[in-house]
């Protein structure tokens, strides 16, 4: 009897708790009222000038930009709020704002903010976001939003703002032939992160843009396309990666003054894709001076190879125009160079005519093989 009487003192006793901590529950998400502002899905990440270039002919692009100008940026997304404390002594100190593409936000992106708007940038294409923010207090209590949504365009390229870089592209988000996607956040091509041309460093990409390449896109590896030391200085006199320790630096030099930027760099190509085929060293950056040429070539190669049309190659490749580049670029930098390589080679179709024709010039097929698995989402 006693233990039947203990036992319900016991469930009363933890009816009891349970009821207290719930009630306290429901006065933590009362401490505000909220009010997120509806984001009208999909969201077109790329600005003005850039949609109606995307929306046209790709021979249309020096209409719109002739590579003198920063133009390369992606249109960022500002989120807004309120949150009104119910308790007129109570104040709010600043906000947490938590963005993900998991509903249990366990890949969140975080960031801390004494207004009641926050910008975000660098958007993943064709996905579903879900975001939430929390009022912190003065008095040391919290207050969490409701979470709100919205979906992203899928329209590429998924270009990317990195402060002081220039033409900074994702070669994930493009649709390939085969009705797949190239999976997006691992390789990315861009310009320069130090000055070229001197005999000892200078580093150009700032802090806020290392950050963005460590945290937002996990670069854990460098391609520098520069030449070497001895050809002018080219690569600016570094031999490890602006980005820090944790992030790996290769140094593969393909020379740009040359009738053909692939079969004049063969030895160089087939350690590019040496690097490409590892997974371990993935996500990587790789970048020649401008990165628009000899960087252009590799995005070609690959995002061809995994099936990307020839039109949104060419897309692709112009898109470099928006950039700082020093000048205009147009298909004809290219159309007798490695792509005349490339239409030269056997195959049906152009993925098939760029394996074969990487293969021939001594890329192995189990490199481009593991490529292709890693790359395909």
């Amino acid at each position: 009897m006693k233990r039947k009487k203990y036992f319900a003192v016991l469930c009363v006793m933890m009816c009891f708790l349970i009821s207290v901590c719930g009630c306290t529950a429901g006065k933590q998400e009362e401490l505000a009222e909220w009010s997120l502002t509806e984001i009208e899905s999909p969201v077109d990440l790329h600005t003005e000038l850039q949609r109606t270039y995307l929306a046209g002919s790709y021979n249309d692009i020096l209409s719109y930009a002739q590579g003198e100008l920063e133009l390369s940026r992606p249109e960022s997304l500002r989120l807004s709020w309120s949150a009104a404390p119910k308790d007129s002594a109570t104040a709010i100190s600043d906000y947490m704002l938590e963005y993900a593409t998991q509903e249990d936000f366990g890949d969140a992106m975080l960031y801390t903010t004494s207004d009641s708007s926050y910008a975000i940038t660098n958007l993943y294409l064709n996905e579903q976001y879900y975001w939430r923010v929390t009022a912190n207090f003065t008095n040391g209590k919290k207050s969490v939003s409701p979470v709100s949504t919205f979906k992203t365009d899928n329209r590429g390229p998924r270009n990317l703002y990195v402060d002081g870089v220039t033409n900074v592209r994702d070669l994930g988000g493009w649709a390939t032939q085969s009705g797949g996607v190239v999976k997006q956040g691992m390789i990315f091509r861009c310009g320069r992160l130090n000055e070229s041309q001197t005999q000892t460093p200078k580093i150009e990409i700032t802090s806020q843009g290392i950050n963005t390449m460590l945290y937002e896109m996990n670069v854990r590896t460098e391609i520098d396309l520069r030449m070497k030391d001895a050809h002018g200085h080219e690569s600016g006199g570094i031999t490890s990666s602006p980005l820090g320790d944790t992030v790996q630096y290769f140094n593969v030099p393909l020379e740009w003054d040359t009738d053909n930027t692939l079969l004049g760099n063969l030895s160089s190509v087939k350690e590019f894709f040496r690097l490409a085929s590892d997974e371990s060293n993935y996500p990587f950056i790789f970048h020649c001076n401008i990165g628009t040429d000899r960087t252009g070539m590799f995005a070609f190669l690959i995002n061809g190879l995994l099936g990307v049309s020839e039109e949104d190659l060419y897309r692709d490749y112009l898109f470099s125009n928006f950039a700082s580049i020093g000048g205009q670029r147009t298909l004809g930098n290219i159309e007798n160079d490695y792509i005349a390589t490339v239409k030269s080679s056997a195959g049906n179709t152009l993925s098939e005519k760029i394996r074969n024709c990487l293969v021939a010039n001594g890329i192995p097929a189990e490199q481009l093989d593991a490529l292709t698995a890693i790359m395909t989402a």
